[in-house]
């Protein structure tokens, strides 16, 4: 099949970084909570819950998932860079990969 897997997906497109952050359970999610102007760092895949739903946060603080923002806009939290220490410090401890998400 030359190269192509049983599914017929080429073997490196079903590996690339997004698909395997996407496997993953231990993947640290960087979202701005409804209200924050810092980020918070969270263990549940963004989509799980619904926007306004409370969930914890690496530092054990009860966050909201943010609501969406309409295509095309930009989400305003797209330029907040500052993380919480508390959850920066827990997820140093835990070493597992992460990745910022605007809603």
């Amino acid at each position: 099949m030359g190269g192509l897997g049983l599914i017929g997906v080429a073997w490196w497109a079903e590996f690339d970084a997004a698909s395997v952050l996407a496997r993953r359970d231990d993947v640290v999610y960087w979202i701005v909570p409804s209200g924050a102007k810092v980020r918070h760092g969270i263990t549940d895949k963004p989509g799980r819950w619904p926007a306004g739903t409370e969930v914890v946060a690496l530092c054990g603080e009860g966050v909201k998932i943010p609501f969406g923002t309409p295509y095309p806009e930009t989400p305003r939290t797209a330029s907040i860079t500052i993380q919480c220490d508390g959850c920066v410090a827990e997820y140093r401890l835990r070493g597992s990969p992460s990745t910022v998400w605007d809603f």
